[in-house]
């Protein structure tokens, strides 16, 4: 009995001890990991080139929403900032990004709401591929910084999207009960993401899509934008398809502000040394800018409304809702948001 006894305790120390060895193995690797990623983004804050633009605003050829380009173009020529328009085929080239050395290129990358399926397939030559989602994904490790504007913005990053509208082809068909679940764009057509959680929307007010409300999202005084902005605790902006940011257990999201339903508006997710900026709003979009976006779709033959599944008597009634929905506190805090965002990014992204 007691040389079975000490037998088993024997084991028992050996078994412990090829725990404890392979607890002391996984540490080695993540450190690895972690020195090899440090490597691989070396020099982060040097730039191959003075003269190159420190913000690039991503620039499809269909289905961009060009007010949110022009709105950010504007905003960084008031920061003193050099914008560049880019295409499907800079995002595809990782030396757009990132040199030999895993020095970054630029500091900020803005991606406008519009339809991102058109943006971002694989399949097709003339749209960003899976090696693109990579550029970007590995520009962000690097420390580079994204905002990504709209739903479809923080759709492209997240693990999961509810989609609370039908499809095109549903709402044409009057199936405006429906819902769709999906992964997010990234992680569906690449297998890769950034946010590990769920973007639910149009929020009900916002329903069915394409309708735009101004609506107040509570800002957040522990936010570093809403500090450095001085911002005001609440701000009516802009929103059409926007979502509600919903994080996984354990995923860290710095909440710049929230809708009335305390679900998150706007916040700001790390991902290796950098960060993207979900902004499910349009603050950048404001005063008369903000008229011509709204109307542009109502007008005339109202063709997108139609594709989406509005009817003419939706639309007329619309065109009346609008004309009545006025901003509550104007363009001002709306546009300071705006402009403290685009400083944050660009700030982090230079440390």
């Amino acid at each position: 009995m007691l040389l079975v006894g000490a037998i088993a305790g024997k084991e028992t120390l050996i078994g412990k001890g090829y725990m404890y060895m392979a607890k002391f193995l996984l540490l080695v690797f993540m450190l690895l990991g972690m020195f090899f990623q440090v490597l691989s983004c070396s020099n982060q804050t040097q730039f191959i080139a003075s003269k190159e633009a420190d913000v690039i605003i991503f620039h499809p050829s269909v289905w961009a929403n060009i007010d949110d380009i022009e709105s950010y173009e504007q905003i960084a020529k008031e920061l003193g900032v050099i914008t560049k328009r880019v295409d499907y085929v800079f995002i595809n080239k990782k030396e757009s990004f990132l040199d030999k050395e895993g020095r970054r290129k630029i500091r900020v990358l803005i991606i406008p709401g519009g339809e991102v399926g058109y943006w971002f397939d694989p399949k097709k030559k003339d749209a960003v591929s899976c090696q693109g989602v990579d550029n970007i994904l590995s520009f962000v490790e690097c420390g580079g910084s994204v905002i990504a504007l709209c739903h479809c913005g923080s759709y492209l990053f997240s693990t999961y999207a509810e989609w609370l509208n039908p499809l095109p082809p549903q709402a044409q068909r009057g199936e405006w009960y429906m819902k769709n679940y999906l992964r997010g764009h990234f992680d569906r057509v690449c297998g890769k993401n950034a946010f590990r959680g769920t973007v639910s929307g149009p929020q009900e007010s916002n329903q069915p899509y394409f309708k735009t409300r101004f609506l107040p999202i509570n800002m957040n005084p522990e936010n570093e934008i809403v500090r450095e902005g001085k911002l005001p605790s609440v701000i009516y902006q802009i929103v059409s398809g926007g979502g509600s940011i919903i994080p996984d257990k354990g995923q860290p999201l710095d909440v710049v502000g929230w809708y009335a339903n305390g679900t998150a508006a706007i916040g700001i997710v790390p991902f290796g040394q950098g960060r993207i900026i979900l902004c499910n709003p349009h603050p950048n979009i404001t005063g008369k800018r903000v008229e011509i976006w709204r109307t542009r779709y109502l007008e005339g033959d109202a063709k997108y409304m139609k594709y989406w599944g509005w009817t003419k008597e939706m639309i007329a009634q619309e065109r009346k809702l609008v004309e009545k929905d006025k901003d509550p506190d104007g363009p001002g805090p709306d546009w300071a948001l705006s402009k403290a965002m685009l400083s944050y990014a660009y700030g982090k992204a230079s440390q």
